[in-house]
C-alpha cells in the first residue's frame, strides 16, 4: 500500500533565548508509582480430569514494579469483582478454591469478598525502580466439581497501603477447566488373564447365562458405551467353523453384536455414576460339537 508523505523544510532565525525551567524527568517523581503484572494474565488450571484422583491446582506469578521516585509500602490483596465467592459456570453451584501466597506463606483467598489482612502480615517495601515477584498457588475443591467445562471468577489484584488505599492493581481471571471424562470398569464374577477379564458362561444353554456382572460407569455427563465382538456375535469353538450365536444386554438394552453397537446413558445434570447389569443371551445350541466356545468383546466408553 502506498502512503503519502509530506516533506517540510524548516528554517530558523536567530532570536533572543527565553529562560525556561526544565520539566522534572518522570523517573524523578516524588511519589510511589506501582505497576502490577500478573503472569499469565489469566490464572487457569487447565485440563483437570475429575476421576483421576488428582488435586486441581496450578502455580502462577505476579511482579510488582515501583516506577516512581518514592518507596512503595503495600500488601497484595485479592478482591472479588462480582460475588459470590467461587469458580462458577453458568448458573451452577460455584466451586470453592484456595489462593495461597507461596512466597510469604500466607492465605490470600478472598472468601469474604477480599483477602483477609492480618495484623502480623508484613508490608512489602519497594524502593524506586525496584521490583519483586510473588508466587501463588490456586487450588480448587475437587469434591465440588459436578460437570465438565470452564469455571471462572473475576478478581482484582491490588496493592493496598496501610490505609487500605490502592496504589495499583490489575484485573485477573481465576479459573478451572474440567475435561469431559468417562470411565468404565467390570464388577462381579470374572477372572483376569493377561490383562483381560475372562467370564465363564458355564454350560451353554439357550437363554440368559447365569453370570453376575455389572459395568460401573463414572462420567462428567452424558456418555456412550460401544461394544464390538471379534466374531460378530458368535461364540467360536477354537479355530473351527462351529459357532453358537449370542447377544448381550447392558442395563436392560439388548445389543445385536453384528458390527459395533452402542448404549447411551440417560441425560442428567452433574457427575454420573451408574452400575449397569451386563447379561449374555445365548442362542441355539442344538447339534453343536462339544468343547469350549469363546469370543472377545471390546467395551469402550466416551463422554459426550
Amino acid at each position: 500500500m502506498l502512503r503519502p508523505f509530506l516533506t517540510f523544510l524548516a528554517a530558523s532565525v536567530a532570536a533572543p533565548a527565553l529562560a525556561q525551567v526544565p520539566a522534572a524527568p518522570a523517573d524523578q517523581s516524588t511519589e510511589c508509582l506501582l505497576r502490577v503484572n500478573p503472569a499469565p494474565a489469566s490464572w487457569i488450571i487447565d485440563g483437570h480430569d475429575p476421576f483421576s484422583g488428582s488435586i486441581p491446582e496450578g502455580t502462577f506469578g505476579v511482579t510488582f514494579v515501583n516506577e516512581g521516585g518514592a518507596d512503595c509500602r503495600f500488601v497484595p490483596v485479592f478482591e472479588l469483582r462480582q460475588p459470590p465467592f467461587g469458580l462458577s459456570k453458568d448458573m451452577g453451584q460455584p466451586v470453592e478454591y484456595r489462593l495461597l501466597n507461596l512466597t510469604d506463606t500466607t492465605d490470600a483467598t478472598p472468601r469474604a469478598g477480599r483477602s483477609q489482612r492480618r495484623a502480623t502480615q508484613r508490608e512489602m517495601v519497594l524502593k524506586p525502580r525496584e521490583s519483586r515477584s510473588l508466587m501463588y498457588k490456586l487450588v480448587a475443591e475437587p469434591r465440588q466439581i459436578n460437570s465438565s467445562g470452564t469455571f471462572t471468577q473475576d478478581v482484582t489484584l491490588e496493592a493496598q497501603d496501610s490505609q487500605f488505599r490502592s496504589l495499583g492493581g490489575a484485573p485477573l481471571v481465576l479459573g478451572l477447566t474440567v475435561l469431559p471424562s468417562a470411565r468404565i470398569s467390570l464388577a462381579g464374577s470374572y477372572t483376569m488373564s493377561d490383562g483381560q477379564a475372562v467370564v465363564d458362561l458355564g454350560e451353554l444353554r439357550e437363554g440368559i447365562a447365569p453370570t453376575m456382572l455389572r459395568l460401573n460407569v463414572s462420567s462428567t455427563g452424558d456418555y456412550e458405551i460401544a461394544v464390538t465382538s471379534a466374531n460378530s456375535g458368535q461364540l467360536r469353538l477354537g479355530t473351527s467353523q462351529w459357532f453358537v450365536p449370542y447377544s448381550v444386554a447392558i442395563g436392560g438394552n439388548a445389543l445385536n453384536l453384528v458390527g459395533t453397537r452402542t448404549v447411551t446413558g440417560t441425560p442428567r445434570a452433574g457427575l454420573v455414576r451408574d452400575s449397569l447389569p451386563l447379561q449374555f443371551i445365548i442362542g441355539d445350541v442344538s447339534n453343536k460339537r462339544a468343547g469350549v466356545y469363546s469370543d472377545v468383546l471390546s467395551v469402550t466408553i466416551t463422554a459426550r
